[in-house]
Formats: structure tokens, sequence, C-alpha cells
């Protein structure tokens, strides 16, 4: 997610000269539409459509009560929350960030927001298997704090080159902490209401990208250093109490039988 944030970043910058933004969109449509076409004949990849539910409205709710009751769901989504709500307001208003301090034209935005991809591409197999010989509990505290850090870095008047690292740090930050915190879902609810527990999930995730836009947007009222010391701190402040409440995110303990130790 986030490198394909970064590249259409990139790419809608790079040919806005010359197809204009209305033609951006028109290529973007285009090119879904293609993807479509040709995932189309692999629907049936999918499985067979799931028998119609049976619960009440009330019963849909009941379940949405219990994955956010107090505990590791409620600590989880509300994570997923405060996150997207970081990110989003920071990355949203990064283009205009390096217009005011640098003066960049679309392309040179686009090429500074270039590293937000990086980190997902080339590291995310390694946060991984971190994550699956460590654990969660020291990967996502680390993830926090490296993605305030890196809007720290933005507040002060650094040399482009030193702006465009801090943007790849923030992407670090994301892939640290987002999938991490989506794996952790994926353990809720189980069979029974595993799509419900990954839906609420993806809510709070695209509520947090609205709500950070608008809350970073309404911070920068009083300068873009300012809007960052916001942000920055209230991540830096979920970083040192993500220590506390993810201490119980340690890799699982697979035990083996001496029959599969001989195999």
């Amino acid at each position: 997610m986030a490198g394909g944030m970064a590249f259409g970043s990139t790419f809608g910058a790079l040919l806005d000269p010359f197809i204009s933004w209305r033609g951006i969109f028109l290529s973007v449509s285009l090119l879904s539409a293609g993807a479509l076409g040709l995932l189309w004949p692999y629907q049936c990849l999918l499985g067979e459509a799931p028998p119609s539910p049976t619960g009440t409205v009330r019963d849909l709710f009941a379940v949405y009560k219990s994955l956010l009751a107090p505990g590791r769901g409620l600590r989880t989504y509300a994570y997923v929350l405060l996150n997207s709500i970081f990110h989003s307001g920071v990355f949203t208003w990064l283009g205009l960030y390096f217009v005011r301090r640098f003066g960049l034209g679309e392309v040179g935005i686009g090429l500074a927001l270039l590293g937000y991809g990086i980190p997902g591409f080339l590291l995310g197999p390694i946060i991984g298997r971190a994550a699956d010989r460590w654990g969660r509990r020291w990967l996502v505290p680390a993830g926090l704090g490296i993605a305030a850090m890196a809007a720290g870095i933005l507040i002060w008047g650094v040399p482009l080159i030193v702006a465009a690292l801090a943007v790849t740090l923030l992407s670090l930050g994301y892939d640290m902490t987002q999938p991490l915190l989506a794996g952790i879902v994926t353990a809720f609810g189980g069979k029974q209401r595993g799509g419900q527990a990954m839906g609420l999930n993806v809510f709070m995730l695209f509520t947090g990208f609205g709500l950070g836009s608008l809350l970073f947007g309404q911070a920068l009222r009083s300068g873009f250093g300012t809007a960052l010391a916001i942000f920055g701190a209230v991540q830096l402040g979920a970083a040192a109490a993500a220590v506390f409440f993810f201490r119980s995110e340690a890799a699982a303990r697979v035990s083996v039988s001496p029959a599969e130790v001989r195999l």
C-alpha cells in the first residue's frame, strides 16, 4: 500500500506536464479496467459464494462490540486508527511541504516522495521474518518511534536530500506497524467472524486516513513546524505506550514432536 501511494504520487507528478491531471485520471481508469478484464476469468479461485447470513443486525453489532472489548482487540484497533491518522496527515501534505520549503515543482515533488515506497519493497520480507522470530512487541513501538523521528526531522530547515530521506524513514515506520497490526487482527474472530474483524480493521484504517488529512490541515494554520511537532509528539507518545500495550505480542512458540524431529 505504501509503495503504491509513493509510486502513484511520483508517476502522477511526472506525467502531469504531458497529459494533464485529467489524462492521469483517465489512464488510471483504463488501467484498472484492464486489470479487471485480466483477472475476471480467475474469479473462480476465490471459492464458492458463502451462504447468506442468518444473523440479525443486533448480532452484527454484537460481534463488533466483542472485537472492541477492552484488551487486545481495543488496543490494536486504536493503534490502527492513530497510526493511520499520523501517516495520512503527514503524507497528504508533503507535496505542499516541498513546495514551501524548497520551491519544488510537480516533477521534483514526485521524485522527493519516491522514497516512501522503497522500504516496503526492499525490507518487507525482512520485517516479516523479524516479526516471526521476535514477535511484534518490539517492532511496533520501534516503527512508531521511527515515524515520529521522521516527522521531527522535517520540522527543521534540513537540506532537500535529508528531507527526502526523512520521507523514506516515514515509510519504514509505516511498514513496521500497519502490516503487523493487521497480522494481529487476523487472529481475531476465527473463521466465523474473521471477515468482520478485517472489515473493522479496514474501516479504522481508512477513517484514519481521512481524519489525518483533515486534522493536519487544521494544525497547518499555525505552520508546518507546529503541525509536524503536534503529530510527531502524539506518535512518540504512542510509541512509548506501545512498549507496555504490546508487551505480550511475542513470537509464537511452536512445539515439535519427537516424530517430527526425526523427519
